[in-house]
């Protein structure tokens, strides 16, 4: 019985310990996770195409790095032309949420000004934005592909050359690439969120409408990135 207790405590000791170790190479031992080509992917900006024909290009950082606006139309001929507006600047978050704004409130000008008979419901309102949302969410589906493919190659050449391929590495090293490009997009998202709700409000209905769009960006974000994580360790 005594040697019972004594196994048993050694195998807790032991368990405390692995654990202990575990949680210090995942979370606390720091690495050489610089690089440039995952730096590339996080960075490259989101192409933010408004219902209004606007796109917005947003960085990382959530700062519009150019805007073009496309909204006034000439005809010559028969055919009708675009005429487009370019600006680059180096705007702060606030200004890139102000020229989302300005996108939707234009956009909510027009249709008011081209009817009155047919008043824009909560259902409409929303699906002129979910191109938006959906095309955001492309983007950030590419860049998750994009750093799973580079960290599989990574993985795989480290093998090759042989030598032992550190789990605990590549795990902070994407996972932190991960949470970083989550955050940008979060960003960009939210963005979009508070043009969606100013023009619900401007058309006289609750912000609140536009909360489906939120639950369901959470549910798909949770599923991108479970899905990586079990590409991970598949990939062990």
């Amino acid at each position: 019985m005594k040697k019972l207790k004594i196994f048993l405590i050694v195998g807790v000791v032991l368990l405390l310990v692995a654990g202990s170790y575990i949680l210090y190479l995942f979370k606390f031992k720091e690495y050489d996770i610089a690089d440039e080509k995952v730096t590339e992917i996080v960075a490259e900006p989101y192409k933010v195409e408004m219902p209004d024909g606007s796109t917005i290009l947003i960085d990382e950082n959530g700062d519009v790095v150019e805007e073009s606006i496309t909204k006034k139309t000439t005809s010559v001929g028969n055919t009708s032309v675009s005429e487009n507006s370019y600006k680059s600047t180096n705007s702060s978050s606030e200004k890139k949420s102000s020229a989302i704004a300005e996108a939707s409130s234009d956009e909510s000008s027009e249709n008011s000004e081209d009817t009155t008979k047919d008043e824009p419901t909560v259902s409409s309102i929303k699906e002129k934005y979910r191109p938006t949302f959906e095309g955001i969410e492309t983007q950030a589906d590419a860049k998750l592909n994009a750093l799973a493919s580079r960290a599989f190659n990574e993985y795989k050449d480290s093998e090759a050359s042989g030598k032992d391929a550190d789990f605990a590495y590549f795990y902070n090293k994407y996972m932190t690439a991960v949470a970083d490009l989550e955050a940008s997009t979060d960003t960009v998202f939210q963005a979009i969120m508070q043009a969606v709700e100013k023009d619900l409000v401007i058309n006289g209905y609750d912000k609140s409408y536009a909360q489906s769009f939120k639950e369901e960006y959470e549910a798909r974000k949770k599923a991108r990135r479970d899905s990586l994580l079990n590409k991970a360790l598949e990939n062990r």
